[in-house]
Protein backbone atom coordinates (compact mmCIF):
# COMPACT_ATOMS: atom_id res chain seq x y z
CA UNK A 1 0.00 0.00 0.00
CA UNK A 2 2.99 2.29 -0.54
CA UNK A 3 1.52 4.07 -3.60
CA UNK A 4 -1.34 5.87 -1.84
CA UNK A 5 0.31 9.27 -2.28
CA UNK A 6 0.31 8.85 -6.08
CA UNK A 7 -3.42 8.28 -6.48
CA UNK A 8 -6.42 10.56 -6.77
CA UNK A 9 -9.41 10.06 -4.41
CA UNK A 10 -11.43 8.18 -7.05
CA UNK A 11 -8.45 5.90 -7.69
CA UNK A 12 -8.10 5.26 -3.96
CA UNK A 13 -11.76 4.25 -3.82
CA UNK A 14 -11.30 2.00 -6.85
CA UNK A 15 -8.29 0.27 -5.27
CA UNK A 16 -10.17 -0.28 -2.02
CA UNK A 17 -13.05 -1.87 -3.95
CA UNK A 18 -10.61 -4.11 -5.84
CA UNK A 19 -9.07 -5.26 -2.57
CA UNK A 20 -12.53 -6.03 -1.17
CA UNK A 21 -13.32 -8.11 -4.24
CA UNK A 22 -10.01 -9.98 -3.98
CA UNK A 23 -10.67 -10.76 -0.33
CA UNK A 24 -14.16 -12.00 -1.18
CA UNK A 25 -12.81 -14.29 -3.91
CA UNK A 26 -10.27 -15.70 -1.48
CA UNK A 27 -12.92 -16.42 1.18
CA UNK A 28 -14.96 -18.42 -1.31
CA UNK A 29 -12.03 -20.22 -2.96
CA UNK A 30 -11.53 -23.96 -2.66
CA UNK A 31 -7.79 -23.37 -2.27
CA UNK A 32 -7.36 -19.90 -0.80
CA UNK A 33 -4.12 -17.98 -0.52
CA UNK A 34 -2.67 -16.43 2.59
CA UNK A 35 -3.18 -12.73 1.91
CA UNK A 36 -1.13 -9.82 3.20
CA UNK A 37 -1.58 -6.06 3.05
CA UNK A 38 1.83 -4.45 3.54
CA UNK A 39 3.06 -0.86 3.97
CA UNK A 40 -0.34 -0.29 5.54
CA UNK A 41 -0.93 2.98 7.38
CA UNK A 42 -4.07 2.23 9.40
CA UNK A 43 -4.06 5.66 11.03
CA UNK A 44 -3.80 8.02 8.05
CA UNK A 45 -3.50 5.89 4.90
CA UNK A 46 -6.21 6.94 2.40
CA UNK A 47 -6.87 3.43 1.08
CA UNK A 48 -7.09 2.01 4.57
CA UNK A 49 -9.56 4.71 5.60
CA UNK A 50 -11.84 3.72 2.72
CA UNK A 51 -11.45 0.03 3.58
CA UNK A 52 -12.42 0.75 7.18
CA UNK A 53 -15.81 1.98 6.00
CA UNK A 54 -16.56 -1.69 5.40
CA UNK A 55 -17.98 -2.80 8.73
CA UNK A 56 -16.24 -6.17 8.52
CA UNK A 57 -12.74 -4.90 7.70
CA UNK A 58 -11.44 -5.35 11.24
CA UNK A 59 -12.47 -9.02 11.09
CA UNK A 60 -10.85 -9.79 7.75
CA UNK A 61 -8.82 -12.98 7.92
CA UNK A 62 -5.59 -11.65 6.45
CA UNK A 63 -2.27 -10.30 7.67
CA UNK A 64 -2.02 -6.50 7.82
CA UNK A 65 1.27 -4.82 8.53
CA UNK A 66 2.95 -1.43 8.36
CA UNK A 67 6.14 -3.17 7.21
CA UNK A 68 7.32 -3.13 3.59
CA UNK A 69 6.94 -6.44 1.78
CA UNK A 70 10.72 -6.91 1.58
CA UNK A 71 10.94 -6.55 5.36
CA UNK A 72 8.27 -9.24 5.74
CA UNK A 73 9.32 -11.75 3.05
CA UNK A 74 12.85 -10.81 2.01
CA UNK A 75 13.57 -10.72 -1.72
CA UNK A 76 14.59 -14.28 -2.59
CA UNK A 77 11.38 -16.31 -2.92
CA UNK A 78 9.37 -13.30 -4.06
CA UNK A 79 7.96 -12.38 -7.48
CA UNK A 80 6.47 -8.97 -8.26
CA UNK A 81 3.70 -9.29 -10.85
CA UNK A 82 3.89 -6.53 -13.45
CA UNK A 83 2.86 -6.30 -17.10
CA UNK A 84 6.21 -4.60 -17.83
CA UNK A 85 8.27 -7.68 -16.99
CA UNK A 86 10.00 -9.63 -19.77
CA UNK A 87 9.56 -12.85 -17.80
CA UNK A 88 6.37 -14.81 -18.43
CA UNK A 89 4.84 -16.59 -15.44
CA UNK A 90 4.26 -20.17 -16.61
CA UNK A 91 3.03 -21.62 -13.31
CA UNK A 92 2.54 -20.76 -9.63
CA UNK A 93 4.94 -22.02 -6.98
CA UNK A 94 3.59 -22.79 -3.50
CA UNK A 95 6.90 -21.65 -1.99
CA UNK A 96 6.84 -18.23 -3.63
CA UNK A 97 5.27 -14.99 -2.45
CA UNK A 98 3.56 -13.02 -5.23
CA UNK A 99 3.35 -9.25 -4.99
CA UNK A 100 0.45 -7.39 -6.60
CA UNK A 101 1.14 -3.65 -6.60
CA UNK A 102 -1.66 -1.60 -5.04
CA UNK A 103 -1.84 1.10 -7.69
CA UNK A 104 -4.70 2.49 -9.80
CA UNK A 105 -3.25 5.19 -12.05
CA UNK A 106 -4.83 5.09 -15.55
CA UNK A 107 -1.31 4.40 -16.87
CA UNK A 108 0.16 7.69 -15.57
CA UNK A 109 2.99 5.82 -13.87
CA UNK A 110 3.84 3.23 -16.49
CA UNK A 111 6.71 1.01 -15.36
CA UNK A 112 6.54 2.16 -11.73
CA UNK A 113 5.91 -1.31 -10.26
CA UNK A 114 8.67 -2.80 -12.39
CA UNK A 115 11.13 -0.14 -11.20
CA UNK A 116 10.02 -0.68 -7.58
CA UNK A 117 10.84 -4.38 -7.85
CA UNK A 118 14.12 -3.70 -9.62
CA UNK A 119 15.17 -1.27 -6.87
CA UNK A 120 14.46 -3.94 -4.24
CA UNK A 121 16.22 -6.66 -6.30
CA UNK A 122 12.98 -8.62 -6.50
CA UNK A 123 12.22 -10.87 -9.46
CA UNK A 124 9.36 -9.84 -11.74
CA UNK A 125 6.96 -11.72 -14.01
CA UNK A 126 3.85 -11.07 -16.07
CA UNK A 127 0.83 -13.26 -16.51
CA UNK A 128 0.86 -15.14 -19.85
CA UNK A 129 -2.35 -13.51 -21.09
CA UNK A 130 -0.99 -12.84 -24.57
CA UNK A 131 0.05 -16.46 -24.94
CA UNK A 132 -3.52 -17.71 -24.61
CA UNK A 133 -5.88 -14.85 -25.44
CA UNK A 134 -6.26 -12.06 -27.93
CA UNK A 135 -8.55 -9.09 -27.55
CA UNK A 136 -9.11 -5.40 -28.12
CA UNK A 137 -7.23 -4.00 -25.14
CA UNK A 138 -3.75 -3.85 -23.67
CA UNK A 139 -2.96 -6.67 -21.29
CA UNK A 140 -3.12 -4.68 -18.04
CA UNK A 141 -5.68 -5.87 -15.53
CA UNK A 142 -6.89 -4.80 -12.09
CA UNK A 143 -5.71 -6.03 -8.70
CA UNK A 144 -8.78 -8.19 -8.12
CA UNK A 145 -8.63 -9.64 -11.65
CA UNK A 146 -5.00 -10.69 -11.21
CA UNK A 147 -5.81 -12.27 -7.87
CA UNK A 148 -8.92 -14.00 -9.25
CA UNK A 149 -6.90 -15.45 -12.15
CA UNK A 150 -4.34 -16.82 -9.70
CA UNK A 151 -7.07 -18.46 -7.64
CA UNK A 152 -8.56 -20.06 -10.76
CA UNK A 153 -5.17 -21.32 -11.89
CA UNK A 154 -4.44 -22.79 -8.49
CA UNK A 155 -7.61 -24.86 -8.77
CA UNK A 156 -7.46 -25.74 -12.49
CA UNK A 157 -3.75 -25.56 -13.42
CA UNK A 158 -4.99 -24.09 -16.71
CA UNK A 159 -4.21 -20.47 -17.62
CA UNK A 160 -6.58 -20.38 -20.58
CA UNK A 161 -9.57 -21.38 -18.46
CA UNK A 162 -8.46 -19.00 -15.72
CA UNK A 163 -8.21 -16.00 -18.04
CA UNK A 164 -11.51 -16.72 -19.79
CA UNK A 165 -13.25 -16.98 -16.42
CA UNK A 166 -12.07 -13.52 -15.34
CA UNK A 167 -11.33 -11.23 -18.30
CA UNK A 168 -13.94 -8.48 -18.83
CA UNK A 169 -16.60 -9.56 -21.30
CA UNK A 170 -16.83 -6.09 -22.84
CA UNK A 171 -13.26 -6.35 -24.12
CA UNK A 172 -14.09 -9.29 -26.34
CA UNK A 173 -11.21 -11.55 -25.40
CA UNK A 174 -11.07 -14.88 -27.19
CA UNK A 175 -8.79 -17.90 -27.31
CA UNK A 176 -5.78 -17.16 -29.47
CA UNK A 177 -6.21 -18.57 -32.96
CA UNK A 178 -9.91 -19.15 -32.39
CA UNK A 179 -12.93 -17.27 -33.71
CA UNK A 180 -14.85 -18.10 -30.57
CA UNK A 181 -15.26 -15.29 -28.04
CA UNK A 182 -17.19 -15.15 -24.82
CA UNK A 183 -21.00 -14.94 -24.72
CA UNK A 184 -22.67 -12.24 -22.65
CA UNK A 185 -22.96 -14.67 -19.74
CA UNK A 186 -19.24 -15.41 -19.86
CA UNK A 187 -19.64 -18.90 -21.36
CA UNK A 188 -18.09 -20.09 -24.60
CA UNK A 189 -20.33 -20.48 -27.67
CA UNK A 190 -21.12 -24.04 -28.85
CA UNK A 191 -18.47 -25.63 -31.02
CA UNK A 192 -18.75 -28.24 -33.73
CA UNK A 193 -15.49 -29.84 -32.67
CA UNK A 194 -14.67 -31.44 -29.37
CA UNK A 195 -12.40 -29.43 -27.15
CA UNK A 196 -10.26 -31.84 -25.83
CA UNK A 197 6.71 -18.07 0.90
CA UNK A 198 8.33 -18.74 3.66
CA UNK A 199 5.29 -20.56 4.89
CA UNK A 200 3.68 -23.80 3.79
CA UNK A 201 0.69 -21.80 2.54
CA UNK A 202 1.18 -19.80 -0.68
CA UNK A 203 1.23 -16.09 0.09
CA UNK A 204 -0.12 -13.28 -2.04
CA UNK A 205 0.67 -9.72 -1.00
CA UNK A 206 -1.06 -6.54 -2.13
Amino acid sequence: MSFDHLMQPREISSLALQIRHAYGYNKRALRPYKMYLTSLDEEKGPTCQVLKKDGGYDRWLMCKTVKHYVDVFGNKNVVYLTADSETVLETLDDNTTYIIGGLVDKNRYKGLCFEEAKKREVRTARLPIGKYLEGNSRKVVTVNQVFHMMLHFRETQDWEKSFLAVMPQRKGYKVKGSKRSRNDDGSMPPSTSADTTATSTPVTNI
